[in-house]
């Protein structure tokens, strides 16, 4: 049990009040008066307390040692402590245990995350990643239906039309401007722990936020396993995956859709890649956010190369200086990058995939001829041992 530090104790014409600020006054929370004893207990919870420990301290403060007096200063304190919580002056999450327990395990890129929360809040697009054996839980994201009793800020890192980040301590605070169901998130540091409040009805546009936001949440667990996701389609030709990077109107999906219908190179995914390293190798892990391509594989495969389109009026394959290969791809990562230390971890990771595959740039057109160009000089790259 511990403080709203949004609260702050103070005296009114010699009156003791607690008195909200900040966010809990944007949320028209009221104040309350404080006798003696609960300013003593208010004074306790600078530091966190059980009810227990609280009747315990407030008896030796005032030398009740008779039976009877000590279970009346018990019922006191519980009904003080109820009080505080209902208002959200006070923080305990055991006065009201979570009310869901459907739970569903998710084995993405070797790495399981727990969803615990009501079955329909989740999209089918998980179901290919269900797993029902799970010795170790990388993850647990739990799913809240209505707002937070306490709205916590912090320091704002990223603010944009879609996301808003904000640091605290422990955690980072997610706000979604973009996605009306979703109200907000909590992500610990350690990537370890989410939780996730939504708005109800469960419609499909529900379930759709619901399963980017979860996106966001896991790809940061991810990159705390040194994996990155990049903004891609991918294909499987030679036995190696090969991916095609650029900006929207590019053809991405056009370029792949060459590819599987004049040389049946299976499309892997539509729109998102994972990438990693294994054994030192480059590889690519199914995952199943793929865009509105609805395209996705869950399996792992080798890295060949990265290609990154650019729209031209002849098709041509370009080589890049070493500093272009590694910030051009580094820009086409999706994973988190709020910090400093965020960045030099994508930085160090693309430049370790620039001395290991295949990283160059296709100038193009959208016809049969650029992915014939693009074929050509892969099958030249692979004849020489790559």
């Amino acid at each position: 049990m511990r403080r709203n530090n949004s609260y702050t104790l103070t005296e009114i014409a010699g009156v003791p009040y607690l008195l909200p600020y900040g966010q809990m006054v944007a949320d028209h929370k009221p104040g309350i008066r404080l006798n003696e004893t609960g300013i003593f207990l208010w004074k306790l919870l600078e530091q966190e307390h059980s009810v227990e420990e609280l009747v315990r301290l407030c008896a030796d403060s005032y030398e009740i040692t008779d039976s009877q007096e000590l279970r009346e200063l018990t019922v006191d304190i519980k009904e003080f402590v109820t009080g505080l919580c209902q208002r959200n002056i006070l923080v305990d999450d055991s006065l009201e245990p979570y009310p869901f327990t459907h739970e569903k395990y998710l084995c993405i890129a070797g790495l399981t995350t727990k969803l615990i929360g009501p079955e329909e809040a989740f999209s089918h697009q998980f179901d290919a990643f269900c797993t029902s054996s799970c010795a170790e839980i990388n993850q647990t994201i739990r799913i809240h239906i209505g707002e937070p009793g306490i709205k916590p800020n912090g320091t704002v890192l990223l603010r944009n039309e879609e996301l808003v980040v904000m640091e605290q301590p422990e955690h980072y605070i997610l706000l979604f401007p973009a996605s009306p169901k979703i109200i907000e998130a909590s992500l610990s540091k350690n990537g370890k722990f989410a939780e996730i409040y939504c708005m109800p009805p469960y419609t499909d546009l529900f379930r759709e936020e619901l399963f980017h936001a979860i996106r966001l949440v896991w790809l940061y667990l991810a990159q705390k396993n040194s994996m990155m996701a990049i903004h891609s389609a991918s294909i499987l030709y030679q036995g190696k995956a090969w991916l095609f990077s650029g900006p929207s109107g590019t053809g991405k999906s056009t370029h792949t859709t060459l590819w599987n219908k004049h040389w049946g190179a299976p499309i892997l995914n539509g729109d998102l890649n994972l990438l990693s390293l294994e054994n030192g190798q480059p590889v690519i892990h199914g995952i199943p956010w793929c865009g509105t391509s609805g395209i996705s594989d869950s399996k792992t495969y080798p890295l060949g190369g990265i290609v990154l389109l650019k729209k031209a009026p002849t098709d041509y394959v370009e080589k890049l200086p070493d500093d272009h290969r590694t910030l051009s791809v580094m820009n086409r990562f999706i994973s988190p990058l709020w910090t400093k230390d965020m960045l030099r971890q994508n930085l160090n990771f693309a430049t370790t995939l620039s001395e290991k595959i295949l990283i160059c740039r296709l100038n193009c057109t959208k016809e049969k001829s650029a992915a014939e160009t693009m074929k050509s000089y892969i099958e030249e790259y692979l004849k020489k041992g790559f």
